[in-house]
């Protein structure tokens, strides 16, 4: 993310979004009530000289009224919908409502009466995001590769499978074998130039990891440096899994926020396993801790969050108050779902409630 510019008089911040990951962390900031300006397409019908109606797409700067945000990380979508305040008037009807399509690229100004420290926090976490490494893994097995792209929002996953045939059916299973490892580290490539990749994970259960990673370093020496080899028991997203709760892995990803998700859920079900009586989850529990100042990190769920703000939002001032730790958790990804589960909201306190 880009911020062009913050203006605290007007309550005016312009941005761009410039990845993926953007989306989810604007889809959190933006909130019913704010007054949203983009260029957008709007459909424009016409009549010919032969009164038969046409229609036409042209570019207009518009401002809506937000009533509705919609995010997907699964599809990578964001979708605000709110009521038409500003535009030409001879184009767009004043006081109807419309959508933007938010994607990479997109340039907005978004204008509020007042901006909390926790939303422009938000919006400078995103900036210093994108300039963050990401973390590629690679599940190795015989004919099978699984990738885990290690992004702020989540881990994008791949698959890539070819018939290499069986250790019995010898006749050109060799080639087929290195065509196998030619594709597969094609695609780390390929994700290497497009993404900003600190280190490439090589990982899997048997011998097939570290013949991939040897060939690795044998054709690809310029990634020596950032080629790192794990054995693992699992395959595929378990094996991704297990390679991101390792504790060399740990370091290296400790500010990614995917990675960190994975970590303190970890923590959280820990304490609750163990009934040390320092876990409180669901809204009521954490809100509880959080008014006695108990609560040293605070974990939420991003849909949670936007469905209950005004609850969750002073929750987090009281935590941040008492110098505890607050993190936004995806709710489409694996420790997001389990943290639904729990309500949606959870917490490890520092001392345990009466």
């Amino acid at each position: 993310m880009k911020i062009f510019y913050t203006d605290r008089k007007t309550g005016i911040v312009k941005l761009k979004v410039e990845n993926l990951d953007d989306l989810w962390y604007l889809s959190s900031v933006l909130a019913a009530g704010d007054l949203v300006k983009t260029k957008t397409d709007r459909r424009i019908k016409a009549k010919d000289d032969m009164a038969r109606e046409k229609s036409s797409r042209v570019k207009v700067n518009m401002g809506i009224r937000l009533e509705k945000v919609e995010f997907s990380s699964i599809s990578d979508t964001l979708r605000i919908t709110g009521v038409i305040e500003e535009g030409p008037e001879d184009l767009v009807p004043m006081g109807s409502h419309h959508t933007f399509n938010v994607v990479e690229g997109t340039t907005i100004k978004i204008q509020r009466g007042g901006w909390s420290k926790l939303d422009l926090n938000r919006l400078r976490d995103a900036e210093k995001a994108s300039v963050r490494p990401k973390l590629l893994i690679a599940i190795i097995d015989e004919g099978d590769a699984n990738f885990g792209l290690v992004r702020e929002s989540k881990i994008q996953h791949y698959d890539l499978s070819e018939l290499i045939g069986g250790k019995y059916e010898t006749k050109g299973r060799e080639k087929r074998k290195e065509e196998f490892y030619q594709h597969t580290s094609k695609f780390i490539i390929d994700t290497e130039k497009r993404e900003k990749i600190s280190t490439i994970i090589i990982a899997g259960a048997g011998f097939e990891p570290e013949n991939f990673f040897r060939f690795m370093k044998e054709k690809h020496p310029e990634l020596n440096d950032r080629l790192v080899l794990e054995h693992i028991g699992s395959h595929g997203a378990n094996g991704i899994n297990e390679v991101m709760k390792r504790d060399a892995v740990k370091k290296i990803s400790s500010d990614i926020s995917s990675a960190r998700d994975i970590r303190l859920l970890d923590k959280l079900l820990a304490e609750i396993g163990r009934d040390t009586g320092l876990a409180v989850y669901g809204l009521d529990e954490v809100e509880q801790a959080a008014n006695i100042g108990a609560i040293d990190t605070l974990l939420a769920c991003d849909n949670l969050f936007l469905e209950h703000r005004g609850r969750v939002e002073p929750m987090i001032k009281a935590v941040e108050s008492t110098k505890g730790k607050f993190h936004l958790m995806n709710h489409e990804e694996e420790a997001g779902k389990q943290l639904h589960s729990l309500g949606g909201i959870g917490a490890v306190l520092r001392f345990k409630m009466q």
